[in-house]
């Protein structure tokens, strides 16, 4: 108790410093998929298992928990590691004082996109790839589809169907925000003596001033608030005519905002290096680390490219080595002979993303060799993610690449919600485990108590709907992972039952080594190889067939079925087991089970969201181009009711 009033009190000297400086000073390893641990566990086993789920209440963390012995997962980090924690020579003191926490948030980036993952880019994140390999790689770390979603199950430790978040993106206009009663991570940090910061996007409500950053916890924030904007003249998307980045402070209770105007003009990526930098130093000279450790959230833009003007980064955010790279591919393009249009710009498109990637890239080594430069790194722990899968479609912008996992960014298929992630922490994780892998099952919920254990809280103490658990002991290889299911969408209407087919009305849910789609988009593969894996943008289905999230349609140009894989044997999810009558009793379990929780009154709460944003959407436009416009264009706060 002492020691959390002496952080408590420490808090107001931090907000102080922040106010006053910013205010004042505006400026490797490919590794198969398919190698991965099968069950040891026979089919049979397995169904009878999941025959239990429908006598099951996971209302609560316990409930959750209770799975593990009706489902396989594989836990196995796959070296064989004590559980003595061995830290590093001349590390032993760090454990004595809380970890500052670095969330690195690259956005669209997907499971082909990464270097120790991809087949045609391998080189364009050397530092993350030589990184991975002194931390743990996280083999099935899962998010929701899209950039709205994923950020509420990060911030809020909650399933996006809990808030009522599952398929929507918030856009400039929007009338809504994550409601005010869930306390979301910065404040929590807070609370455990932390100083909170965040960079670069934020997309989950800014009507109302009460939803930015600054009043959900940051003690500062810098970034912008729509799905994505142009790298360099900030423009909100292509159609919205308003420029997007702001500026926000909080100071003992007081929040204030500014627009980015100053900023204008300068690549964002760079923005966010410069900046990120400049904090660490003034708050590690001013505090030290053991008086007041730091969280900060570098959500950065890149590499989302649908629509974003001026995506390749300024000469000084690449390297030497990235610019000789850049050579190589241009020559292995220039050498691979004739291929069809759709290939030669799709794979022109690529190298654009490749020199994103690099900027993102580099901007990790500056953020690692800054702690390192203030004396930090032996007590820090960096967590590496993308917010979603990527988006291929090359002719909206510079492409992503999810293969071999299925499908794409707004779909419910691996490749959309299954995503590249590591953790480093060289004081904090074991040496054996160094260069390990991470097989269990983990979701952006997790992160908050994670976390929030890392802080020295106990999770349990959290509000009883939040779904994530503490993984850190698995995650270092002490412990099986903790967690066995993954509600990733579930219908919106508490009457649904099995057979109605509403567009908006579907399921995905991962129990154990299977997932269930029902009524979902029929989707392809997208390799970054000509060939018969080689799609053109018009033959993804997902970015152009998602769900209806206003209107409760039973017609839709698009075909929609239901699925059941097997996602540790069949990753890539290429045999669907829901017309093998092996699997009918585990389908009816599964399905039982989702009817269950939509019908729980413990998740009413997440159904009245969507009222809000009808409602929103039939507002006058002079509400939101009025303030808009007295704030020189920029997308600001526009004084919308708030949900509390």
């Amino acid at each position: 108790q002492t020691q959390k009033g002496t952080k408590r009190d420490a808090r107001r000297p931090i907000q102080l410093l922040y106010q006053t400086q910013y205010m004042d000073e505006k400026p490797l390893l490919p590794k198969s998929l398919m190698d991965q641990e099968s069950s040891s566990f026979s089919r049979k086993w397995l169904i009878g298992g999941a025959i239990a789920i429908s006598l099951l209440v996971l209302s609560n963390k316990e409930s959750q928990a209770s799975l593990t012995s009706n489902f396989k997962v594989v836990t196995t980090n796959g070296n064989d590691l004590t559980t003595e924690d061995s830290l590093a020579p001349g590390d032993a003191t760090t454990s004595r004082s809380l970890p500052n926490i670095f969330l690195f948030t690259c956005d669209d980036m997907g499971w082909n996109d990464i270097g120790y993952n991809s087949d045609d880019l391998s080189e364009a994140t050397p530092f993350m790839k030589a990184l991975a390999k002194k931390g743990i790689t996280l083999t099935h770390y899962y998010t929701q589809p899209s950039c709205t979603p994923s950020r509420v199950t990060m911030m809020t430790g909650k399933f996006a169907y809990r808030n009522g978040f599952q398929n929507h993106e918030l856009l400039h206009n929007d009338y809504t925000g994550v409601p005010l009663s869930n306390k979301m991570m910065p404040e929590h940090m807070k609370e455990l003596g932390y100083a909170t910061l965040g960079f670069g996007k934020w997309n989950i409500g800014h009507c109302n001033s009460r939803y930015l950053p600054s009043a959900r916890g940051f003690d500062h924030f810098l970034g912008y608030l729509c799905p994505g904007h142009g790298y360099t003249d900030h423009n909100c998307g292509t159609a919205s005519g308003y420029r997007d980045m702001i500026e926000d402070w909080s100071v003992d209770g007081v929040h204030k905002w500014s627009n980015g105007a100053d900023y204008l003009g300068t690549y964002d990526t760079l923005i966010y290096k410069e900046e990120t930098q400049k904090a660490l130093r003034r708050h590690f000279s001013e505090y030290g680390g053991e008086s007041a450790p730091m969280f900060m959230w570098l959500a950065h833009h890149g590499i989302h490219g649908e629509y974003d003007s001026d995506p390749i980064p300024p000469s000084e955010l690449l390297s030497k080595e990235n610019k000789k790279y850049l050579k190589v591919l241009r020559k292995r393009l220039d050498q691979s002979g004739k291929h069809s249009d759709d290939y030669t710009k799709f794979f022109k498109m690529r190298m654009i993303t490749a020199s994103v990637l690099m900027s993102l890239d580099n901007s990790l080594k500056n953020l690692v060799e800054t702690i390192e430069d203030v004396g930090q790194l032996s007590n820090s722990i960096i967590f590496v993610n993308s917010d979603n899968g990527a988006d291929p479609d090359y002719t909206q912008g510079h492409p992503g690449n999810n293969f071999p996992l299925r499908s794409e960014k707004f779909s419910y298929y691996e490749g959309g919600v299954r995503v590249p992630a590591f953790v480093y922490g060289p004081g904090h994780i074991p040496i054996k485990s160094e260069g390990s892998t991470y097989h269990g099952m983990m979701h952006h919920v997790d992160l908050l108590t994670t976390f929030y254990s890392l802080g020295g809280g106990d999770y349990g103490d959290l509000d009883s709907d939040v779904d994530g658990m503490d993984q850190w002991a698995a995650i270092k290889g002490d412990t099986s992972s903790p967690r066995t299911e993954l509600v990733l969408n579930l219908p919106r209407s508490k009457t649904w039952k099995m057979g109605e087919q509403l567009t908006s009305e579907g399921i995905a849910l991962r129990i154990g080594n299977y997932k269930l789609l029902h009524n979902h988009v029929n989707d392809s593969w997208f390799s970054s190889e000509p060939g018969k894996n080689f799609h053109t943008g018009d033959e993804m289905m997902a970015a152009k067939c998602q769900y209806d999230f206003y209107t409760i349609s039973t017609t839709s140009g698009c075909v929609f079925d239901s699925y059941l894989f097997n996602v540790l044997d069949d990753p890539s999810e290429k045999t669907n087991l829901w017309y093998d009558s092996d699997y009918t009793d585990l389908k009816a379990s599964m399905i039982a089970h989702a009817e269950h929780l939509a019908a729980a009154q413990l998740n009413d709460y997440g159904k009245i969201i969507p009222e809000y944003y009808e409602r929103g959407h039939g507002e006058d436009d002079s509400t939101y181009t009025d303030a808009f416009q007295a704030h020189g264009d920029y997308v600001v706060p526009f004084d919308c009711d708030v949900i509390h």
